[in-house]
């Protein structure tokens, strides 16, 4: 799966990590049931990796035009496109030609913590590297949530899709961290060790859109 950013977007690491599991989502719901995705869903499952690329203005809506993409809109126009997984030797010419996206500029102000339902994203300090490795594990833990715990707590997703499924994002020490992994709705992404982390690293803790789980990281520090 493809996250494809507008290079030239200030963009703070909360705000990716929560654009990226949006699109993740939305993409999957989207695209995994239709004729022409289904199968390449299917074999991207079993190995379910996410790489971020960057783009400018023309070559975003180049390829919002050409392919199917999910796109995550902010006011500045179109910030993120979220792709359905192909393998890279068949990527099209355009998105191969992409360079990876890691950071980009940040925002001036940070962006305050919504008010209504959020699915609470917790790191580790020093753990994600970069932006763009953030966002892939974001997107998995966000699916991963979804498809975990959606059955259990459907009016909660359901307000959280109506609202855009917006995130918050937490940094936790390890004691919070082991505290939060006992939480009922939470779910852990653990790495493969294919870029920057050994592989079983945890990466992401993900909580469903609860007032509870807000509750829950009431005491850590945001993420902007």
């Amino acid at each position: 799966m493809y996250f494809v950013v507008r290079k030239d977007h200030p963009l703070g690491l909360a705000q990716a990590m929560v654009f990226a599991g949006a699109g993740a989502v939305r993409c999957v719901e989207r695209f995994a049931a239709t004729a022409r995705w289904r199968s390449a869903f299917g074999a991207w499952r079993e190995r379910p990796r996410k790489v971020a690329l960057r783009a400018d203005a023309a070559q975003m809506a180049q390829l919002a035009r050409e392919l199917d993409a999910i796109t995550v809109e902010t006011p500045l126009g179109t910030t993120l496109l979220c792709l359905p997984p192909r393998r890279r030797s068949e990527s099209e010419p355009l998105l191969a030609a992409l360079r990876p996206y890691t950071d980009g500029p940040r925002p001036t102000a940070a962006a305050a913590p919504p008010d209504g339902p959020a699915l609470v994203y917790v790191v580790r300090p020093g753990v994600l590297k970069t932006a763009g490795k953030a966002m892939a594990q974001a997107g998995h833990a966000a699916l991963m949530c979804v498809e975990q715990l959606g059955e259990r707590h459907p009016t909660a997703f359901a307000a959280w899709h109506a609202a855009g499924e917006p995130g918050d994002v937490r940094e936790a020490d390890d004691m919070a961290w082991e505290r939060l992994r006992a939480f009922p709705d939470a779910v852990v992404v653990r790495d493969a060790g294919l870029t920057q982390v050994e592989p079983g690293t945890e990466t992401v803790l993900a909580l469903a859109p609860l007032e509870r789980a807000r509750e829950a990281v009431a005491g850590l520090a945001l993420v902007h």
